[in-house]
């Protein structure tokens, strides 16, 4: 028994200097079974580290291949109206005979007190015609009335501002702040018509706009704080839809 102990202790003491050359044997053996992996990773990856550092390996700048968009922005733009759904500015004829009437001169645009009638000489939104996209500028129906006043053509007839029916504002239940418990009246407050266009139902308490007192102008919807807007306003010729269950 004695000496089973005897020989276990001395086969388990320490030997510093065996364990230092144990160590190192195992080290230089992973060092060169790594070093070409390793060399064959950074082979890889030099030409990545280069371009996310302006560069290629000789310290030439890289250049964007030709007709590249810049793509730095793409995820970061906001949600965009879709192009077919716009107005037109306040006491504009059936799309027909505004179209036919209507001059391109600008007029309209040019005394807009809040600048929210635009043309794209492009003619690639609204035809080339005066539009107003209201989640960016909404008509406020001023009291000048001014663009109906400066059309020269008659596109635009002068109407009495209760009269204007640029489009129809409709509500998303769904997503409108009311559902969840909010008395949201952000819509209510920004309408220039005010309660003959819009108003809290007062047996459901849901947002209820009135067809006959609508004007279209859109201050409702670029003032919902929802993201995309509860309340929107489309164009005449969609057919209106219920505007309360």
């Amino acid at each position: 028994m004695d000496e089973f102990a005897e020989k276990s202790g001395s086969e388990s003491s320490c030997d510093p200097e065996h364990d230092a050359g144990r160590r190192g044997f195992f080290a230089q053996c992973f060092r060169d079974v790594l070093s070409p992996v390793a060399r064959m990773i950074e082979h890889r990856i030099q030409p990545v580290t280069d371009a996310l550092q302006g560069g290629i390996p000789g310290g030439a700048p890289v250049d964007e291949p030709p007709d590249m968009p810049d793509m730095s922005q793409t995820y970061f733009d906001p949600p965009r109206r879709p192009a077919e759904v716009i107005l037109r500015p306040p006491g504009a004829k059936p799309a027909e005979e505004f179209e036919t009437l209507c001059s391109r001169c600008g007029r309209c645009v040019e005394v807009c007190p809040v600048k929210c009638i635009q043309i794209d000489a492009s003619a690639q939104t609204g035809g080339g015609f005066p539009y107003i996209v209201p989640i960016v500028a909404p008509c406020v129906v001023c009291a000048e009335l001014a663009c109906m006043k400066a059309c020269p053509t008659g596109a635009l007839a002068l109407v009495d501002k209760f009269h204007i029916r640029m489009g129809l504002a409709q509500v998303d239940h769904r997503t409108c702040r009311r559902r969840h418990g909010e008395d949201c009246r952000l819509c209510l407050e920004a309408c220039p018509i005010g309660a003959d266009a819009i108003l809290v139902s007062p047996t459901t308490g849901r947002v209820l706009v009135k067809y006959n007192g609508c004007v279209g102008c859109g201050m409702c919807e670029q003032t919902c704080p929802v993201q995309p807007a509860a309340i929107t306003v489309h164009p005449p010729r969609r057919a209106p839809e219920p505007v309360e269950d």
